[in-house]
């Protein structure tokens, strides 16, 4: 048997790992904006008074009376670009690895877009509290969790990186 052929006990754990990454990859592709269009949809129908959803307690609604700060809108559109271009990365990492393409330069590059993204949201909620401080008071929680998330997988890509290489080495060597 040639080293770099596939045993059969190999294709079924690749087979499994790309049938978990299909699943996940089309919840993520068309389950999730499906729930946008219906929260948006809800939103709507509840405007125009067409259905009647349930109230917030009332010390929540007294709050939520006054519109939000401009602060926290330009945040919430921020957060929503770092958001999209997680979302892009996740599809484009889960359709490598639903094609069986698993360690390979090109998801090394998208593990470690997905640590920097994690790590500029943690920048993006720094700036935000350093911009307005009483409109968060939970940041440091957060935003030290995102930005541990972010090294770690980060460091994950590297390790990943390194193990391509030297397997790459190795195939070489004779």
């Amino acid at each position: 048997m040639n080293v770099n052929e596939i045993t059969p006990k190999t294709n079924a754990r690749l087979n499994r790992i790309q049938k978990v990454s299909k699943c996940i990859r089309l919840l993520l592709q068309y389950g999730f904006p499906m729930m946008v269009i219906a929260a948006l949809g809800l939103g709507y129908l509840s405007a125009a008074h067409i259905i009647t959803l349930p109230k917030l307690n009332s010390a929540d609604t007294a709050s939520n009376s006054m519109p939000p700060p401009a602060s926290f809108q330009l945040q919430m559109i921020v957060d929503l670009i770092v958001y999209f271009f997680w979302y892009r990365t996740a599809l484009q990492l889960f359709g490598f690895f639903e094609k069986g393409i698993l360690f390979t330069a090109d998801t090394v590059r998208c593990i470690q877009v997905m640590g920097v993204i994690y790590c500029a949201r943690f920048l993006v909620q720094l700036g935000f509290y350093l911009l307005a401080p009483a409109s968060h008071n939970h940041w440091l929680a957060s935003g030290l969790s995102n930005l541990f998330t972010g090294f770690l997988i980060f460091f994950i890509g590297w390790m990943l990186d390194e193990a391509r290489k030297i397997r790459e080495e190795q195939e070489l060597t004779v």
